[in-house]
């Protein structure tokens, strides 16, 4: 009895857990909307694991479901799927559509967004006209650059498969050949050199003295171009004071000419008629000495004078 008993427990708890989990499963799934919205999103490229049912969400709210998945009748190639989406929902004529993934599971969701460039509401009515568009998911880009990688890659390989080529081959070995060669002799020409380089530091100590001293030239070179261009200008100085002494000169040889020279003229004539007198009066004393005291004698009559004599005398 008391095994019946367990085991009727058994039973009855494993019932209803199983109650309980459809329950559980029932009420996770269910849809807590009222009503949607009908759309359609038209695409030509694969909706690889997007499913009925599966969840349509806008920024990441969840908004609707999908409806129907189904090729286009008037497009050839295209695929048109239909979502029910919460009225409440901003869709515009902008709005475009990405299939995004479901973690590791590899299902598909539609993800909604507005970029904003046409900003007017779109009605579930305008939407039979109006189909939204599908762009390139985040993981499609992926896929499409790790494809052109890979051919990148495949190109680089065959450009390297060319270059490897056997006369290639030769021709790299040859080179790198020669490339030893040059550095053997790089390095023959480097110990020619050693001794030169130890010579380097004299040298450049001589070559700095003989700098200090082309300094020091240059520095009495700059003093005695100072002195010359001083002594210059002071010649220049005395050029000009002699020129203004040469026409001061002029200016008095052209006054002693024009002035001088006259007046000292007519001094000498007048010393010169001066000293004629004076030779008559001395030689009147010397003749006559008397008359110093009792004057001049009056002078002979003259013809036609009284007392005048033709015997040439007065009477």
């Amino acid at each position: 009895m008391e095994n019946r008993a367990y085991a009727l427990a058994a039973g009855t708890f494993v019932l209803l857990l199983g109650i309980a989990l459809v329950v559980g499963v029932l009420w996770l799934n269910r849809d807590e909307r009222v009503g949607g919205a009908p759309y359609i999103v038209q695409t030509t490229r694969a909706v690889s694991g997007l499913k009925v049912e599966a969840p349509v969400r806008f920024r990441g709210v969840d908004v609707g479901k999908v409806e129907s998945i189904r090729f286009d009748p008037v497009e050839p190639g295209g695929v048109v799927v239909g979502l029910t989406v919460d009225p409440d929902a901003p869709i515009t004529r902008g709005t475009y559509a990405q299939l995004g993934s479901q973690g590791v599971t590899g299902l598909a969701f539609v993800v909604l967004d507005d970029d904003g460039d046409k900003p007017q509401s779109l009605t579930a009515a305008e939407s039979a006209a109006n189909r939204i568009p599908v762009r390139q998911s985040y993981f499609e880009e992926i896929a499409g650059t790790g494809k052109n990688l890979v051919a990148d890659a495949n190109d680089v390989a065959r450009r390297l498969n060319a270059l490897l080529s056997e006369p290639n081959q030769a021709q790299l070995l040859r080179t790198l050949s020669g490339l030893e060669e040059a550095t053997r002799a790089v390095a023959s020409a480097a110990g020619k050199l050693e001794p030169a380089l130890r010579n380097l530091p004299a040298v450049t100590e001589d070559t700095r003295k003989a700098l200090a001293r082309a300094d020091e030239l240059l520095g009495n070179m700059n003093k005695l171009t100072l002195e010359l261009t001083q002594r210059v200008d002071a010649l220049e100085r005395m050029s000009k004071g002699a020129e203004q002494v040469g026409a001061a000169a002029q200016a008095l040889s052209r006054a002693t000419v024009d002035d001088t020279l006259p007046r000292v003229h007519a001094l000498l004539d007048e010393l010169a008629r001066n000293s004629r007198q004076l030779d008559r009066l001395l030689s009147e004393l010397n003749d006559r000495p008397s008359s110093l005291v009792f004057g001049r004698p009056a002078p002979a009559p003259g013809p036609g004078e009284p007392g005048f004599s033709s015997g040439g005398g007065s009477r």
